[in-house]
């Protein structure tokens, strides 16, 4: 069997997986958070979250970590070194411990005082808060300690094992909340206790099966100088990219709230929110392609390395498509189904965050493949300068009476310099191709929104807003749309093994 078939099979099995994990998490999570609220109330659901809002920022270096050490693992598997491959383990597992007593010094002294001094909390309720704290806080410290077993099983494509921990998870904190509701103790205390369990019962099932799985995650502390001068410079340039994403996505919104009323940042959180469940479909796929395109670094395997980008960008896409479109037709009726209203710029907001999200389905492959080189400084120095050059514009715009709507727009036509950059760079270190992704990615997925889109919007024009509408233009635009897929954006050798595997299902089906 080839590598490039093998590859295909286990990006396409991790994906199901990947698939079933964010259909299950989110449709409990869903249900969870409403229970939730139900079950400890306004106040004490307040409270949770300003206590926990106190500890969440503290992982926010958690989160850099992972990303850091899942590269460097994946590396390092990818090298196939398996001494390598151990030390790089047991250095960033010794650097997690540094981290997590780390955040508990400054949990217990600066966060602590903050707590009792600065939150305002009802004074019947501040025993109850502390405890809170306390638990929230070693909840971060052992996230921080799961960190490198997590890695190791994304690294080691093992996305079942990651798949069915998430949904254990989210189950676990479902039966709790539920529990809250039967019981009569204090229930903030009860929930933070239980989480809490859940949280470290999640260290010991990652952590045994990482050790029966993979033999370098055998705990020993480890201190290699030259690996820690490269992490800590990966994850320095990324503090500075995401630190300037976040200032830019905070940023807009404090800009529109300071120009409009709070009516258009609540129809800029209601598009977020819209955007990140469409994204999350295809963000499962791209995951499942990361770590394989790590390897391919690794090996120095160019070839495979651009196919797999190249690919990633155009499915990553068509995956968006299949779900976007039917939400850009119908966006009104969706958010009237939803909220029972649609706010005023809801719908613009929408469709221009989709039309940023579709470049970013492209520009992801293209991110990741540069950061499989560790060559982040100028990749993170541009991005960074782009997303704050953006706030100015915007400034300017709203200053001289614009639209809320001009800050999407900016946006929008800025944002495609990042993509230009990050091909730019990937041609520097892998050869990539920008004809091919020009022609693969843009072009075709052009003329697919061209073609697809049309029987679509006629039967949106000429049927009666409801929800037989939204149905009927649901499945005519994902049947219209998958069969352009599949003649326009699909090689002939792709679309033969479709068919091949159509033929099989029916078969299967048939007996």
């Amino acid at each position: 069997m080839s590598i490039t078939s093998d590859n295909n099979k286990r990006i396409a099995k991790n994906t199901l997986y990947l698939y079933l994990r964010m259909s299950v998490t989110l449709l409990i999570g869903l249900f969870t958070s409403r229970v939730t609220l139900n079950a400890l109330g306004v106040h004490d659901y307040g409270l949770l979250s300003v206590v926990g809002g106190v500890v969440s920022l503290m992982s926010y270096a958690n989160s850099l970590l992972y990303l850091g050490t899942s590269r460097f693992l994946t590396i390092a598997l990818g090298k196939g070194d398996e001494k390598e491959l151990k030390n790089t383990f047991s250095a960033c597992f010794t650097l997690h411990l540094v981290i997590a007593g780390i955040v508990l010094l400054v949990g217990e002294t600066v966060g602590l005082w903050f707590v009792n001094n600065k939150l305002v909390v009802d004074s019947d309720r501040m025993f109850a808060a502390n405890v809170v704290y306390q638990l929230s806080l070693f909840y971060s410290c052992i996230s921080v300690i799961q960190s490198p077993y997590s890695a190791s099983v994304v690294s080691h494509e093992r996305m079942s094992a990651f798949a069915y921990m998430s949904i254990f998870d989210v189950v676990a904190k479902l039966f709790v909340v539920i529990l809250l509701l039967y019981v009569a103790t204090d229930k903030l205390i009860l929930y933070q206790s239980l989480y809490f369990l859940i949280g470290l019962l999640s260290v010991v099932i990652y952590r045994n099966y990482c050790n029966r799985n993979f033999s370098e995650c055998n705990m020993r502390l480890y201190y290699n100088k030259a690996l820690y001068k490269d992490l800590w410079k990966y994850i320095g340039w990324n503090s500075l990219g995401m630190s300037a994403y976040m200032l830019n996505a905070q940023g807009v919104t404090v800009l529109l709230n300071l120009f409009f009323d709070t009516a258009v940042n609540a129809a800029r959180g209601i598009a977020l929110t819209v955007c990140d469940k469409v994204y999350a479909f295809m963000n499962g796929f791209q995951t499942a392609v990361i770590p394989q395109i790590m390897k391919c670094r690794a090996q120095e395997n160019f070839s495979e390395m651009n196919r797999l980008i190249l690919n990633s960008a155009k499915y990553s896409t068509y995956l968006l498509l299949l779900v976007g479109m039917p939400i850009m037709i119908e966006t009104d009726y969706v958010i009237q189904l939803w909220l029972g209203q649609v706010p005023e710029y809801v719908v613009p907001f929408i469709h221009l965050t989709l039309f940023q999200m579709m470049l970013g389905a492209i520009d992801s492959p293209v991110n990741k493949g540069i950061h499989a080189f560790g060559e982040v400084k100028l990749l993170n120095m541009t991005a960074s300068l782009v997303n704050l050059s953006i706030l100015p514009i915007i400034y300017v715009c709203l200053h001289f009476g614009a639209s809320p709507v001009s800050a999407y727009i900016v946006a929008a036509c800025i944002f495609p310099l990042t993509l230009v950059i990050d091909i730019l760079l990937l041609r520097k270190y892998t050869g990539f191709s920008i004809r091919s992704l020009i022609y693969e990615a843009f072009a075709k997925l052009m003329l697919i929104i061209l073609i697809s889109v049309v029987i679509p919007l006629l039967l949106c024009q000429s049927m009666e807003r409801g929800f037989l509408r939204f149905v009927v233009v649901t499945l005519t635009s994902v049947l219209f749309t998958s069969i352009c897929i599949y003649n326009i954006g699909l090689s002939k050798t792709m679309r033969q093994k479709v068919m091949t595997k159509l033929k099989l299902m029916r078969l299967m089906c048939g007996k």
